[in-house]
């Protein structure tokens, strides 16, 4: 099942809004900035013009830009509206920056996400008016935290990378400010983690043993991260050098959750370690499985409590505790009481969130819960719930065609890949619902020609049209040429392959040369010919 897990506030991704509000046709080139908000975000004074004239202004007034990248269908963008960007003191403090909403279906708005290398929805980042990256704010902290991070990069305008530079340079200890800038920073929507997992893990735990002696939460943030970085970079190789660094960041993890208030303030972080993680502890260091499991159940259940927190992260910890639990059992089975209070307490949360931004969070979050406790048949009913009552049902919709599939029901499942992208709305928006339909064709029906070709041709001309080859799309392109290619092996479909060149051929012609989009544009399925 998809679903949007709270490192994400991507993604990794991680890549998740129903209600940003769409901007009118007529609008400058560059990347268009929202001129009106819902409620919930009605309060911040977001800068009326294009992403240039927002730099133009941070430059004229001195000023840092907060970019807000975002999507209508993200629930994690919804859980930003229905929390930080709620909060009084954050509000008073996006006074202090020319602060920037950027919806990702604007026209120029790919072309900008891969400018400022974000590619996950959502992501917020504080740049200096020149462009250079001072930080990202990350989702899923205690509410309190985050005026306090926009202090730091408002204190500090040295980007963030010159403070990693700095880092490697020096032998001291670091400088307290620097030490909270790591530790408090979204790695995970931008290019250090993805660029070299290995180089991050390494560099992040040489911060966290450099911050100072007293920055107890500070170093255990950065030692979390630096194993999140650790286990994806290291998640397919078992050699014995490799087997020795993962248990150094499994005693690290212990370490951390050795002491609630330290572990308290990276519980975020700690969310973000999931089954590869388990997986490798398991593997690695059986003997750690007691150590780990007892203070991590006792600390997400001391988030889900916390009226710090969002509801959606509460439930998020939740999530988190059940999974630690059942990949520790030695059956690796969720007991039945612990089953039994994980549903009430969703059950309870989903029949208070009548508020359209908090609804999309919960309910992202519940379907994590329901995932973990293998419930599809709740899932299902959720999700039909959702298709009937969101604004934005394509991507419910999407979820329930991966139930469909489980349940080797093909024909339900592409009927609603086909529905969600139709009703998908916005250039990017269609192209992301379009692929996952063509996606779907090959996995499921890849004898039928006809309509992958139809299909193809279909998503393919969504990208006909001024910078869009860019972030996210361009990404999904990728994504689109190794799954033809591999669906043409031994030139197998030499002609639908020959249509969607030519097709692809004509958009390339219309993107200006010397762009970066046009050398994407013209390597699409260039092995073939």
């Amino acid at each position: 099942m998809t679903r949007f897990d709270p490192r994400v506030l991507l993604l990794l991704a991680l890549t998740g809004i129903g209600a940003c509000s769409k901007h009118s046709a007529g609008q400058p080139p560059a990347a268009n900035v929202a001129t009106a908000t819902q409620a919930a975000v009605e309060q911040i004074r977001w800068f009326k013009g294009n992403v240039d004239e927002a730099f133009a202004r941070a430059r004229a007034e001195g000023k840092p830009v907060l970019l807000l990248w975002s999507a209508e269908w993200c629930p994690p963008c919804h859980k930003l509206k229905a929390g930080i960007f709620r909060r009084h003191d954050f509000i008073e403090k996006t006074r202090l920056f020319i602060p920037v909403y950027l919806d990702g279906d604007d026209a120029g708005a790919q072309k900008a996400g891969e400018e400022f290398h974000v590619a996950g929805y959502p992501t917020v980042v504080i740049l200096t008016p020149d462009r250079a990256e001072l930080a990202r704010i990350s989702g899923g902290m205690d509410l309190n935290r985050y005026a306090d991070v926009l202090d730091l990069a408002l204190a500090d305008a040295r980007p963030v990378k010159t403070v990693l530079a700095s880092l490697q340079q020096g032998s001291g200890e670091l400088p307290p400010d620097d030490c909270r800038r790591l530790a408090y920073n979204d790695w995970l929507t931008g290019d250090v983690l993805t660029d070299d997992q290995a180089h991050a893990a390494d560099i992040l735990a040489l911060a966290a043993t450099r911050c100072p002696a007293a920055a107890h939460i500070e170093r255990a943030r950065l030692e979390v991260i630096s194993t999140y970085a650790a286990v994806e970079a290291l998640r397919d190789t078992t050699t014995p050098e490799d087997d020795a660094r993962l248990r150094k960041r499994i005693d690290a993890i212990a370490a951390v959750l050795a002491d609630p208030t330290t572990s308290r303030g990276a519980a975020d972080y700690l969310t973000y370690l999931e089954d590869d993680f388990f997986t490798a502890a398991r593997r690695v260091a059986p003997e750690k499985s007691a150590t780990l499991r007892a203070p991590w159940i006792a600390l997400m259940d001391s988030v889900t409590t916390d009226p710090n927190m969002t509801e959606a992260d509460q439930i998020n910890a939740l999530a988190s505790k059940l999974e630690v639990t059942r990949a520790f059992a030695p059956d690796q089975k969720i007991p039945a009481d612990a089953v039994q209070a994980a549903q009430q307490r969703v059950d309870a949360a989903l029949a208070r969130t009548p508020d359209e931004h908090s609804r999309a969070a919960v309910v992202n979050s519940v379907l994590w819960v329901y995932d973990t406790l293998g419930e599809d048949d709740r899932s299902y009913a959720l999700l039909e719930h959702e298709v009937a009552t969101s604004k934005s049902p394509y991507y419910y919709l999407s979820d329930l065609a991966s139930l469909e599939e489980k349940r080797d029901h093909k024909d339900e499942a592409l009927a609603m890949l086909k529905r969600a992208y139709a009703e998908a709305e916005g250039a990017a928006t269609q192209f992301q619902w379009g692929t996952d339909y063509v996606f779907g064709l090959l996995r499921m029906r890849p004898e039928d020609e006809h309509t992958i070709r139809e299909a193809s041709l279909a998503v393919i001309g969504e990208l006909d049209g001024p910078d869009r080859i860019y972030a996210r799309t361009r990404i999904r392109l990728e994504r689109m040429d190794a799954k033809l290619t591999a669906w043409n092996e031994k030139n197998a479909h030499a002609k639908t392959i020959a249509a969607l060149r030519t097709r692809m051929h004509d958009i390339c012609a219309r993107i200006p040369p010397g762009e970066p989009a046009s050398e994407t544009c013209k390597s699409f399925l260039a092995g073939h010919t």
